[in-house]
């Protein structure tokens, strides 16, 4: 197996990461909820991680904001289950798909994201 390399394998990445979020018992609804229209989605996360991983600039937004409004219109709901869920699902996708410096950066990243996400999110709430 190759390692994360180009724009297109990040694109193939969040796309199978999300073929397997939305059949997902605790993550699918929420993505569903929230997501109508997926080609942009995933263009807009590939391109975050392209940003994260290969520092190419691209990527333009706010995921923090975005999610702590996703955390407010589910009446403060998400739970740090539902981030380690993410984890999981992403670690295993890149498992599957990609070895290398790039790919264990990803999981890695993905880890911390996740983490300072929901304390960010948390405290937001107060």
């Amino acid at each position: 197996m190759r390692d994360i390399e180009t724009a297109e394998d990040l694109n193939q990445l969040v796309d199978a990461f999300y073929d397997q979020a939305k059949k997902d018992k605790m993550l699918g609804p929420i993505f569903h909820q929230f997501v109508d229209d997926w080609e942009p989605h995933i263009k807009r996360v590939a391109s975050f991680w392209e940003a994260t991983l290969l520092s190419s600039g691209t990527y333009k937004g706010n995921p923090m904001t975005l999610h702590q409004v996703v955390d407010k219109t589910l009446g403060h709901s998400l739970e740090q289950t539902h981030f380690k869920r993410w984890v999981e699902i992403w670690q295993q996708t890149t498992d599957s798909m990609f070895s290398g410096n790039k790919a264990e950066m990803a999981k890695q990243r993905a880890s911390n994201i996740a983490n300072i996400m929901f304390i960010k999110i948390y405290q937001a709430r107060s």
